[in-house]
């Protein structure tokens, strides 16, 4: 019987791999160093492939900057038609223009400048935070702000102003 147990002991139970998870998790973590490292090892392989891409393509420039500039309108602060009237919008915006039309642009709002200015303050405190929240809420007021200041400026119906970008949008 001593005999029967030594040889049930002596059968080889398959041993856990050396290499294991720790090894695998080794292995990953040297493939994702070497795989971010080669384009700083290798810059002259990769710069000279796009600069034959670029060669055989002609760079397309971005269509919104292309003949686009931009006029700060400046900052305005108000009160939300809240119930205790405790929030308050703080906004800062530019409008996109085209070049050729910056001059023009900018000689109307200096002149319109508190109208433009009266509107905004008061089609603003007529806005509550719901209506003001989130993205949809900002683009429909950029939307309306763009309306009235292109119909306000302009009276042969052409709108120059194509955007209202917002550069501060604080709510308190």
């Amino acid at each position: 019987m001593a005999d029967q147990t030594n040889e049930t002991d002596e059968v080889e139970t398959p041993q856990k791999s050396k290499f294991g998870l720790l090894g695998a998790l080794g292995l990953f973590a040297v493939a994702a160093v070497a795989g971010v490292a080669v384009p700083f090892l290798l810059p002259d392989v990769f710069a000279s492939e796009s600069s034959e891409k670029s060669e055989q393509q002609p760079v397309v420039e971005d269509s919104l900057s292309n003949g686009m500039t931009y006029v700060p309108f400046g900052e305005v602060t108000v009160n939300l038609d809240e119930g205790r009237m405790n929030r308050y919008l703080r906004l800062k915006m530019s409008l996109q223009i085209e070049k050729e039309d910056q001059t023009k642009i900018e000689e109307l709002l200096e002149s319109k400048q508190l109208i433009l200015r009266n509107w905004l303050l008061s089609h603003l405190s007529d806005k509550t935070l719901d209506e003001i929240r989130g993205k949809a809420g900002q683009n429909m007021l950029r939307r309306e702000i763009r309306n009235y200041f292109n119909t306000a400026l302009f009276s042969d119906g052409r709108d120059r102003i194509y955007d209202i970008l917002f550069e501060e949008f604080n709510v308190q």
